[in-house]
């Protein structure tokens, strides 16, 4: 357990569960379950409204107009005072987004007399020229980074209400949803806002919208179309981010090679390193992370390490991992020649990475019963969909069960035996599809190894069974 410390008003406490008894190699790959926790410190439960700029654009067709803006001025009326708002909606002669709100000036700042205002003009929002769909996503991402960069507060955020009928296939081609000008116009809008997504109706298509949340940390959720409520719930979720960016920072020994973070929950995505200059900390490795609240991270640390120059029999330090001031050291010991892992081993750790791989199995597997549901492949869907069940059932994942309910009938859970319902429409799918991007806990149990200590000499952090300090060399 690592020590604890305040950041950006929350107090992380940082833990590895790793199996210490490794079989030494020139390349030992070492994979260690981290676990972040966070609590909210200060009288404060949600930050400030006047630290948070907003835009909202709503993506809909003609025919979806009327009720959007009804929906639209609900939402207005129900803004936090003190927040800096712009409405966008509609397109020009050009097809570039417009300005519905202020009417005047870039921005507003909410109280009873603007929200009463912008909620009377949400009815100006006007179908696009000549029938036209309303602009693409690239449009609406190029127009709100154009507004925010005007707008230097700590958090600053887009909501994009979209039915997805301003679509163009062509920007959004690709394996991954996220091609053409999508790809590039999220690139740039990576680290200048955070940005949700709330769909209505039935006809969009999930992947771009994911491609959005995923790149800029956000969420995606379905709605119906008087989606005033769900503007509400993320207007307030968003305002319990304490922290919009902290970085996990791994700090290797030379003798490790490469450093991998993939964060398991409550989302499943690969965290790729800052950029760094290997002139200077070249062993220090920053991951970014984004809207920190309080709450629980799980994470999957990969090292790969060259054993051959290292003692064998001793616990060694291979790195250290950090969130703010909180700390935890990486302990492994290299068995000697012909000792099997885990034979004679003594507070081996690693108890909680087998729930976790079992954990990320069945998040991938539940993924792609969905996909194949999309083309309506019904038995390749049951063959995912049961191995989903199955590791549910076995770490007692509730949640998915639910998930899998919506779209089939689950006949034997232990044996991961389901039938897709015949009469699933695409609109359930795809709604499934946000809803295990929007990420849940993974419960997995709690880390049995022990609390490190400090060298009374020179503070160094250790493990808990160190006998000699690794920076001073000092007897602890």
């Amino acid at each position: 357990m690592g020590a604890t410390a305040p950041s950006s008003g929350l107090e992380f406490t940082v833990s590895l569960d790793v199996r210490r008894d490794q079989q030494p190699h020139h390349d030992a790959r070492i994979d260690a379950h981290l676990r972040v926790k966070a609590v909210g410190i200060g009288p404060r439960d949600q930050v400030p409204a006047v630290e948070l700029a907003v835009v909202i654009a709503l993506d809909v067709a003609a025919g979806r107009r009327e009720t959007a803006a009804a929906a639209l001025a609900a939402a207005l009326r129900a803004l936090p005072d003190g927040v800096s708002f712009a409405v966008l909606g509609g397109a020009d002669a050009n097809g570039e987004p417009t300005r519905c709100y202020p009417l005047g000036g870039r921005w507003a700042l909410a109280d009873t007399m603007e929200k009463r205002r912008a909620a009377f003009s949400a009815g100006r929002i006007a179908p696009a020229a000549d029938d036209r769909p309303p602009p693409g996503y690239p449009a609406w991402l190029a127009a709100a980074r154009e507004l925010l960069a005007e707008r230097p507060l700590p958090l600053r955020h887009l909501l994009l209400i979209t039915d997805g009928s301003g679509r163009d296939p062509a920007d959004d081609a690709g394996p991954d949803g996220d091609g053409g000008a999508l790809r590039t116009e999220l690139a740039a809008c990576d680290g200048a806002f955070t940005a949700d997504v709330v769909a209505v109706g039935a006809d969009w298509d999930p992947a771009p919208l994911l491609a959005v949340v995923e790149t800029l940390h956000g969420t995606a959720e379905h709605a119906p179309d008087r989606f005033a409520p769900a503007v509400t719930e993320a207007l307030r979720r968003l305002r319990r981010v304490r922290s919009p960016e902290l970085p996990v920072v791994v700090t290797a020994r030379p003798a490790v090679r490469a450093v991998e973070l993939t964060e398991t929950a409550p989302r499943q995505q690969r965290l790729e390193p800052a950029h760094r200059q290997e002139t200077k900390e070249p062993h220090r490795i920053g991951f970014p992370t984004h809207q920190w609240e309080p709450g629980t991270r799980d994470y999957l640390l990969t090292v790969h390490a060259d054993a051959s120059t290292d003692p064998l029999g001793v616990l060694l330090q291979l790195a250290t991992v950090s969130v703010g001031e909180a700390i935890a050291p990486l302990l492994v010991r290299w068995l000697p020649p012909g000792v099997a892992v885990g034979a004679g081993a003594t507070g081996g750790g690693g108890g909680t990475l087998q729930a976790m791989n079992a954990a990320t199995q069945m998040r991938t597997a539940l993924n792609r019963g969905y996909a194949a549901l999309d083309p309506m492949s019904r038995d390749e869907a049951e063959r995912q969909f049961g191995l989903a069940v199955r590791l549910a059932t076995e770490i007692g994942a509730a949640w998915v069960l639910q998930d899998v309910r919506k779209v089939a009938d689950i006949l034997d859970g232990r044996r991961g035996l389901v039938r897709v319902g015949p009469t699933v429409d695409r609109g359930t799918v795809r709604r499934g599809q946000l809803h295990i991007a929007s990420g849940h806990r993974l419960d997995l149990p709690g880390h049995t190894t022990g609390k490190p200590v400090k060298c009374p000499h020179c503070r160094h952090l250790a493990g808990p069974h160190a006998r000699f300090c690794i920076a001073c060399g000092r007897s602890l």
